[in-house]
């Protein structure tokens, strides 16, 4: 009983362990957006604009400069100042008895302390400058903008990336299991086709013809593990997840993707296709961002034309002396403070032309940008219509290996029962069976390239 216990346990926690290291496309979704180098780039510009965007804000604003200096003198150069009383005694006419002179001197002035402080606060306002720093908001705004569209087209991308990925890998796997079936088919048609050669019923070509047949299968495979194995590294790569495998990956979400792929090809392309052109679609309303980052950077420069000045008010205040602000003594009657309020005016006169020919540059890439937009949507229509197309050709292959396997499992039934009742042999029935599994095989093929279609189209809408 403790052993039977004791297993139950075991297999509950395996079972627990595997649901742990399984991958759901959530899952892997969320480490892309988490992992993914490029998309952390765009991040990290995207913060960076935001704090473009409050530098221009506060451009509206004063700047305000501080300076401070502290001086020590060993030798002032302005000393005590002295002047004799006899001088004074001999500038002033007497009336009567003049007194006699003593020859001794006044100070008059202490001379210059050894410390000397310097303090000055530089406000500067700006008060008119044609738009320029009203229009750079708008710009630096706009390209913060811009860098958002481009974290949402990146993520939509790299999320039709994913479910391309997984979906190739869902396919490739049902793939490789026909193949093992074939293979077994082949190998068989290889063991029959040289007893039959012993026995005089095959000629050796025909042994030949089957040893080929196992081999390109065998090649077949090989190759087929190996698109698997790139496939599971590229999904490493962009979800920056270690040791993935085709085990550990959840499949739940296809058939509901292969649901949605149905009705898609069965809807009205001119639709669709009219909401690939809208705005609403990344790549072009990042191309209308550009049209608007372009007109607003033309905006700017036209500011700097020549003869077009710009205004600002300039405030400073500051204070020299022998000691600390207020504890000077006298500090009132020294006048050691200072007050300054001025008008500034500041405009180019000539330059040879140069704030012309960048007003002309930005008109030229104002122009550029309608030209991307208009070439975008012709790139996005012939992208469409070509995607459009292959869904629905892949639509009738797909339909058409029905047709095929459906009539090569009734030519199973068929050889197999020839085969029992003594009219047929093993290679005809096996080789029915390896054309039910060819048909399947490109069954496959055809769903998955449709399903990359599908995906691309559902891309192009977003």
């Amino acid at each position: 009983m403790k052993i039977k216990k004791l297993l139950i346990t075991c297999a509950l926690f395996s079972i627990l362990l595997v649901r742990a290291n399984t991958h759901t496309l959530d899952s892997l979704l969320t480490a892309t957006t988490q992992n993914h180098p490029e998309l952390l780039k765009l991040q990290e510009e995207y913060k960076r604009s935001l704090l473009d965007v409050r530098d221009a804000w506060w451009n509206l604003g004063p700047t305000v400069d501080f300076q401070a200096s502290g001086t020590y003198m060993v030798n002032p150069p302005i000393g005590a100042m002295y002047i004799k009383s006899d001088d004074i005694i001999n500038s002033v006419q007497w009336n009567g008895a003049k007194p006699r002179n003593s020859g001794q001197r006044i100070k008059i002035y202490d001379g210059m302390e050894n410390t000397l402080y310097n303090f000055q606060v530089d406000l500067t306002q700006p008060i008119f400058t044609w738009g320029k720093i009203t229009n750079a908001i708008k710009l630096y705004t706009q390209v913060s903008n811009l860098k958002l569209t481009q974290i949402t087209q990146k993520q939509e991308q790299l999320e039709t990336e994913l479910k391309t990925r997984l979906l190739s890998l869902y396919y490739m796997n049902r793939i490789l299991a026909i193949l093992d079936e074939e293979q077994a088919y082949a190998d068989r048609m290889v063991e029959v086709s040289e007893n039959a050669e012993k026995s005089g019923m095959l000629l050796h070509q025909d042994v030949v013809d089957a040893k080929i047949q196992a081999k390109e299968l065998e090649i077949a495979k090989q190759d087929l593990l190996e698109q698997i194995n790139d496939q599971i590294l590229e999904l490493e790569r962009i979800t920056g997840i270690t040791e993935l495998t085709l085990e550990s990956i959840e499949y739940d979400f296809v058939p509901e993707l292969e649901e949605a792929f149905e009705a898609l090809v069965k809807s009205d392309p001119s639709e669709i296709e009219a909401e690939v052109l809208s705005g609403n679609q990344s790549s072009m309303k990042m191309l209308t961002q550009l049209q608007t980052v372009s007109k607003t950077s033309e905006k700017i420069a036209r500011g700097y034309e020549n003869w077009k000045p710009d205004l600002a008010l300039q405030m400073s205040t500051g204070y020299a002396g022998s000691r600390f602000p207020l504890f000077e003594p006298n500090w009132r009657r020294k006048d050691d403070y200072t007050l300054n309020i001025s008008i500034g005016i500041k405009t180019t006169i000539w330059d040879g032309g140069k704030k012309l020919r960048d007003i002309s540059r930005k008109m030229s890439e104002v122009e550029t940008a309608d030209i991307n937009k208009l070439d975008a949507r012709s790139s996005l229509s012939k992208t469409f219509n070509s995607q459009w197309n292959a869904a629905q050709v892949c639509t009738m292959k797909i339909e058409y290996q029905e047709l095929k396997i459906e009539s090569a499992a009734a030519k199973i039934n068929q050889k197999q029962i020839m085969y029992e009742s003594g009219y047929g042999s093993e290679t005809d029935v096996l080789s029915a069976k390896i054309e039910h599994c060819n048909a399947q095989i490109e069954k496959e093929k055809q769903t998955l390239s449709r399903a990359t279609a599908c995906l691309t189209i559902d891309y192009l809408r977003k």
